[in-house]
């Protein structure tokens, strides 16, 4: 009868992604200099850290419903604008103090008014920052979420790592073969499904874009 082995549990996995992934990089066995492996590996782990906590964060939702929100704010703004700020600063914000004092008479719901004028909040200038925020995560984020997240926080900054340690740089590019057993050696210890990993060619993209940014 055929004994299986126990499979290595997840973070015995982890942890041997991790070592192939420092020995690709070039600091891995027994004659390395171990601050720099210390080093290098809080590096990678806090690029693990920054990957794992996006992730948990969940996606955000669809952006056909992210546009129905913010058409919704363009037509509060619009409504605003024709009822007039003042209705808003005057009737309504006397209307709040009363809620919040039933029993105070119209003058000291006046005096209410003046002495917190310069807490009042300003929702029209409050929503169009928001209008604008919204516009422009629309106009940065592509419609693939993840593969957007694995390129900006997994794929860029281990890149400028290679760059910091000199592995590349705009005159010595690594090869694209090289570059990418590494990068699949990174994806591997993060845990990136397949599907949202980046090509060769992509990884290789990204990486001539970065190093050209950094001249050495």
């Amino acid at each position: 009868m055929t004994k299986h082995r126990p499979s290595p549990s997840k973070a015995g996995r982890r942890q041997q992604q991790l070592e192939k992934l420092l020995e690709l990089m070039g600091i891995g066995g027994s004659a390395v200099d171990h601050f720099d492996r210390f080093a290098t590996t809080q590096n990678l782990e806090e690029i693990k850290r920054h990957y794992s906590l996006q992730l948990a964060a969940g996606s955000p939702p669809a952006r056909k419903r992210v546009k129905q929100y913010c058409a919704a704010i363009t037509k509060v703004l619009s409504l605003s604008n024709k009822i007039g700020p003042e209705f808003f600063t005057g009737e309504i914000e006397k209307a709040g103090w009363a809620r919040r004092n039933p029993h105070a008479d119209e003058m000291t719901l006046h005096m209410l008014m003046e002495e917190h004028s310069d807490k009042r909040d300003n929702v029209v200038a409050v929503l169009t920052e928001r209008r604008l925020d919204i516009d422009h995560w629309l106009k940065t984020t592509g419609d693939n979420y993840h593969k957007r997240v694995v390129t900006k926080l997994a794929v860029e900054p281990f890149v400028r790592l290679l760059i910091e340690r000199g592995t590349i740089s705009s005159s010595k590019p690594l090869p694209r073969s090289q570059l990418a057993q590494l990068v699949e050696a990174l994806f591997d210890w993060l845990g990136v499904e397949q599907r949202f990993r980046l090509t060769p060619v992509a990884i290789a993209t990204t990486s001539r874009r970065l190093a050209n940014a950094n001249p050495r």
